[in-house]
């Protein structure tokens, strides 16, 4: 137990000096990932700590992104619902820190779980330092993308406790695999713990089929095992009791049946072609506008390392009668043909059709992080192999491999100019008409394509050199292990230095900015201040290449705009439908006075008012601020109002401009047909807040009251002097409530039940399975004393 306690010590710091070698600029030098999708939701995530300071709860509605919407239910602001994130921070741990932290912890992880199979430490090292630099992984922190990060660190560990379990059948093992499985579903990256749930319940079959157990035995395992993954629902209820509910509200719910759109949902799926990667990480461009694959976009190529590669074929070929490789083997496979998503489609269509949850998911080549991984695990085990002797039957293959590789050099020296020719003809056009770009890009490919080349005949040629001297007894394990880990971490560090610090020439920028140049763009400047200085409650319109910007979320500014994958479905409708709300009608009804654009708009409604600096992490944006003529405000009375057919109706109502939308609304589902008048009203006073919105009102007769916030009754809930009401969807995107004659209290609410519920449920799940996993400790324990 000692010795076990001081290897993973040991190997702990191994892994924390390779971190803090490949993000010394993170570590030592005051430099933050900068990448759209880092700073894009740091604003928000800003904003609502200070909300949640302020007010004393968990922040559910943040009223500053597409004029409102839901924060946990739609997999916003999740830190301080993470256990172990919440408990660092208080420690003072960062969300960078943390992030990093994981890599170390998926590294730990792979090297526990190769060490439960009897490997030596060097190898099991290698395993998790292969899963832990894995370019995928290295990627996820660079571009913004920690939850990612963090959900895929608990792949590993989630297999060692399943691996005790099947083994054991102790019912701390079940305790130990909950809390893991539970921990990493509350990290709230739902599509790749999914992927690994896969591997999980793959696993399980495997053992259990394969035990050479009575009956009961197996039972007892398969009860455990489903009793730990129940367990670890409910540890996660805090987040999926809500999200559950909440997408069928949602753009990712928008399919039949609640899931995302066939094309939407397959658009990142990976070419068979392009696992050419996995050999030279280059030939399809690396990643940016150098990328000539069949994804829209992508920052780095899906690469689990050559010398990986290469030790994870021995592996597989020296554990052949291994249980766990097979299943490797075999998971590796399946992971593979999800990743095709459309390009092969049977496998994965089986899946979106029929397995549960999963048409919610996009990006199907993210399932390959569970190839790496695997690779991962696979080499640990050839590079034991390697260590303990080279099998006489491999060196016919070794030389065979090595003499391929060496006549394809000689040939790609020989005629390079042709093979350079031939592939540039092969290279797409890029989507700007600029010939010198065009050129520059057309280099760029050839560079990458020739590099790669380079690299996996230099690879291949000293990892096969290695082999044969072990081969031949030439170097010892020792030093035939240390030099195969040496080179297979080269050969990762090589291909992530190119994510982490993009050369002056590759086309790609760093993502990295200092500490303060990110805090002084987050700051205020000249746009923000003029803003927030007219102290009135009013949104804004960023308009053009602005609107995606959620930086105004830090000045308490209201926006339309914003980017988040998962915003309501009835806002996301009214976008497509209005090319992102480009309708003057449809921004006097959301309560916007100014209009932001980087270009002059000519309209007679539009007002210029400002002109100044909107500092961004790409650069200062001269911005041109107009006011809006005729700002609806945030709660009015109508004076009559028109059935609507459908959501689609109301909404081309409203954007005919023959409607006033101050006097007159548009309803779908009301309760009466064609045209009805109402008696007049008038808004006495009106308090906001994020989750609560309270207005006095008079009322001449039956009238109608429209509050400029998103129709989303799940959680919204209005009443009237204390009683609920019916709440109307008003022009296809606002609410309505009918209020009775006389003066009254009108209250729209959010609804917390839901969150509260998982909540509960969330912390007395972690409770019992924290008890199960030390009941484990307790009874060995007494097994000593009763030794003694």
């Amino acid at each position: 137990m000692k010795k076990t306690m001081l290897s993973s010590a040991v190997v702990t710091g191994g892994y924390l000096l390779l971190v803090a070698g490949l993000f010394h600029n993170v570590l030592f030098s005051g430099y933050v990932p900068a990448s759209p999708d880092s700073v894009t939701p740091m604003a928000s995530s800003l904003a609502l700590d200070a909300l949640h300071e302020a007010g004393g709860r968990y922040p559910l509605w943040q009223p500053w992104s597409f004029s409102g919407m839901p924060t946990v239910e739609a997999f916003t602001y999740l830190n301080g619902l993470y256990y172990p994130g919440a408990l660092l921070g208080v420690a003072g741990v960062g969300d960078l820190g943390l992030q990093l932290l994981h890599l170390v912890f998926a590294g730990l992880g792979g090297f526990l779980l190769l060490r439960r199979f009897g490997l030596h430490d060097m190898a099991a090292f290698l395993g998790g330092a292969a899963f832990m630099l894995t370019p995928y992984m290295v990627t996820m922190f660079v571009y913004g993308h920690g939850s990612q990060l963090m959900t895929a660190a608990y792949m590993p560990w989630i297999l060692w406790a399943a691996l005790r379990l099947l083994d054991d059948a102790r019912p701390a093992d079940a305790g130990v695999l909950a809390l893991l499985a539970g921990l990493q579903l509350q990290r709230g990256h739902v599509q790749i713990a999914y992927y690994t749930w896969i591997l999980l319940l793959l696993l399980c079959a495997v053992k259990i089929v394969t035990a050479s157990e009575p009956p009961v035995a197996r039972t007892r395992k398969t009860l455990l095992a489903a009793g730990a993954l129940a367990l670890a629902l409910l540890v996660s209820a805090v987040i999926y009791f809500p999200v559950l509910q909440y997408t069928p509200w949602s753009v990712r719910g928008a399919a039949s049946g609640g899931g995302a759109a066939y094309d939407y949902a397959t658009m990142w799926s990976m070419h068979p072609a392009e696992f050419l990667t996995y050999l030279l990480p280059g030939s399809f461009g690396f990643g940016g506008i150098a990328y000539w694959g069949s994804m829209p976009f992508t920052d780095y190529p899906n690469y689990a390392g050559l010398v990986v590669l290469f030790l994870a074929a021995a592996g597989l070929a020296a554990e052949r009668r291994n249980v766990f490789a097979w299943f490797l083997a075999g998971s590796t496979a399946l992971m593979v043909f999800l990743a095709f998503g459309r390009h092969f489609s049977p496998v994965y269509d089986l899946f979106y059709h029929f397995a549960p949850f999963f048409s919610r998911f996009r990006v199907p080549s993210m399932a390959l992080i569970a190839v790496s991984f695997n690779l991962s695990l696979l080499a640990g085990f050839g590079l034991h192999a390697a260590m303990r002797s080279v099998d006489g039957r491999a060196l016919p293959v070794l030389k065979a491999g090595a003499l391929t590789i060496a006549v394809a050099a000689i040939v790609f020296m020989a005629a390079e100019g042709s093979v350079e020719q031939l592939l540039r003809s092969r290279f797409p056009a890029i989507p700007y008409d600029n010939s010198e770009l065009s050129a520059l890009v057309s280099r760029v490919r050839w560079e990458e394509w020739k590099g790669s080349f380079q690299g996996f005949v230099f690879f291949s040629a000293l990892f096969s050199g290695l082999v044969w001297l072990r081969s031949k007894q030439a170097i010892g394990a020792a030093a035939a292990g240390a030099l195969l880990v040496v080179l297979a971490l080269v050969d990762l560090f090589a291909v992530d230095r190119k994510i982490v610090y993009p050369g002056e020439n590759g086309l790609r920028s760093s993502q990295f900015v200092s500490a303060g140049y990110l805090a002084g763009v987050m700051g205020p400047d000249a746009v923000t201040r003029f803003l927030a200085a007219d102290g009135g409650r009013f949104r804004i319109h960023p308009a053009g290449s602005l609107f995606g910007e959620n930086k105004f979320s830090l000045s308490g500014l209201e926006s339309t705009g914003g980017y988040h994958p998962a915003k309501l479905l009835v806002y996301d409708k009214a976008l497509k439908a209005s090319q992102n709300l480009s309708n003057i009608q449809l921004l006097r009804m959301l309560d916007v006075r100014y209009v932001l654009s980087p270009s002059p708009i000519g309209h007679p409604d539009l007002e210029p008012v400002f002109e100044g600096d909107l500092r961004l992490v790409r650069g200062p944006v001269r911005t041109l601020v107009y006011r809006l003529k005729g700002q609806a405000g945030r709660a009015w009375f109508v004076s009559e109002a028109t059935a609507a057919a459908s959501e689609e109706d109301a909404l081309q109502a409203v954007m005919g401009g023959v409607l006033d939308v101050g006097s007159h609304a548009v309803v779908e589902d009301a309760p009466w047909t064609g045209r009805k008048v109402f008696g007049a009203g008038r808004v006495e006073t009106l308090e906001t807040a994020p989750e609560k919105v309270t207005v006095s009102v008079d009322a001449d007769g039956e009238s109608l009251l429209v509050l400029s916030e998103v129709f989303y009754p799940l959680r919204w809930k209005m009443q009237v002097d204390g009683r609920e009401c019916a709440t109307l969807k008003i022009n296809g995107l606002l609410r309505g409530v009918v209020v009775p004659p006389g003066r009254h209290e009108v209250v729209c609410f959010f609804d917390r039940s839901g969150f509260e519920t998982g909540r509960g449920v969330s912390l007395a799940a972690f409770g019992a399975a924290l008890l199960l996993a030390f009941s484990g400790i307790v009874r060995q324990r007494k097994k000593k004393d009763e030794k003694i």
